[in-house]
């Protein structure tokens, strides 16, 4: 460390001094540093905690200089002393900020007990979708990366999940493992292009939905592109309806489970695990974090957020929303001025105008409840 600090020194004097005869001497220190750093941070951070006051000691920070980016005062002693996990927000920050690499942030340790723990009905129900396994090959069905704890560790005790508090960890780490081990066997038509997944071509996506066989046509276009959708019904003790995860090569998986079978909920799922995607595939690439989402749980999360705004606007856009009455007070008429200007199904519109108002009564006459299955291309389907 008193190497690190004279050679920080030395950088600092080459850098207020420099007029360009010392730039070489400069690059090569600072790739020294950033190695250094990286190094001392992934060996002697075994937890998110180490790695933070890893930070905090190098620049010389107080409890109190954290508040710009865990929160409150209370909350960063609760952060430091253990009482509570990050949330994704302050990941985020903490790298951002303070460029504290996302492997150091998300916990390492071994969630073994979770695998041990994973109900007879879960593997029971696995099994009936086209899985034959025995619980002593539940660990190796897993891909390390989920029994890490990367996969699941911000779904737990966090303010901002959005994944049930009674969910069941182990049951979700072995819904991930089955939609990834059925996405292995699916080949997109091309390598992922990230530049062919926009808010423009989310829109372009999501008029499909007013195509009969739009899902099949949704699913054939994201293949072009090189992403990967599987369906996966929930296991018991699991409370999601899709997930947006990626492989261990990095290509992008979107998990749906229809459990709201209705037409209204498969396109609005589609479309947030997409924007996830879209806005957030370096997090899931740099950290194999899954964004496991229970859309009946409204989240302050930013990127939920941020999925959940991306996805709203790709539907239906909201200058179409300002063009009419879209309040309590909303009419029949104006539900078919929406969905005939946003060129999407009635029932889309109708879904997206209950859950806005979180009144799921009004408009149900509106809702399309055919199932899904008979729509999908059957590559995407379990064997049930």
């Amino acid at each position: 460390m008193d190497d690190l600090k004279t050679t920080k020194a030395r950088l600092a004097s080459l850098l207020s001094g420099n007029s360009g005869e010392y730039d070489d001497e400069i690059e090569v220190l600072a790739t020294l540093i950033e190695q250094f750093e990286e190094r001392a941070v992934r060996l002697n951070s075994p937890d998110p905690i180490a790695a933070i006051r890893f930070r905090m000691e190098e620049k010389g920070m107080s409890p109190r200089q954290l508040e710009p980016f865990i929160g409150s005062r209370a909350r960063v002693s609760e952060v430091l002393s253990g009482k509570r996990t990050l949330s994704m927000d302050m990941i985020r920050s903490l790298h951002e900020g303070l460029g504290i690499p996302y492997a150091s942030l998300i916990s390492r340790a071994k969630r073994s007990d979770d695998v041990d723990q994973i109900s007879g009905d879960a593997i029971k129900r696995l099994n009936t979708l086209g899985f034959a396994l025995e619980r002593d090959e539940i660990p190796a069905f897993i891909p390390s990366s989920l029994q890490t704890g990367m996969a699941s560790a911000l779904l737990r005790k966090t303010r901002t999940q959005r994944a049930a508090s009674k969910t069941d960890q182990g049951a979700l780490l072995l819904w991930q493992a089955a939609v990834l081990q059925r996405a292995e066997a699916v080949k997109p038509k091309r390598v992922f292009d990230r530049s062919q997944l926009t808010k423009d071509s989310l829109r372009k996506l999501a008029r499909l939905s007013s195509k009969l066989d739009g899902p099949r046509r949704v699913f054939d276009a994201l293949s072009s592109i090189g992403l990967v959708v599987i369906v996966m019904p929930p296991l018991p003790g699991t409370f999601l309806d899709g997930a947006a995860l990626v492989s261990a090569s990095g290509v992008p998986i979107v998990g749906l489970t229809l459990r709201h079978d209705r037409i209204d909920s498969f396109w609005f799922t589609l479309l947030h695990e997409l924007s996830h995607i879209c806005l957030h595939y370096d997090i899931l690439v740099g950290t194999h974090v899954a964004f496991i989402d229970d859309m009946d749980i409204r989240s302050d999360d930013v990127q939920e957020q941020e999925a959940d705004e991306l996805a709203r606007d790709a539907l239906i856009p909201v200058n179409i929303l300002d063009q009419v009455v879209w309040s309590p007070a909303s009419s029949y008429d104006d539900i078919i001025t929406v969905s005939t200007r946003a060129r999407v199904p009635v029932t889309v519109a109708a879904g997206r105008w209950q859950r806005d108002h979180q009144n799921y009564k009004k408009f149900s006459r509106l809702i399309d409840r055919t199932s899904l299955r008979s729509l999908l291309p059957p590559t995407t389907l379990p064997d049930d």
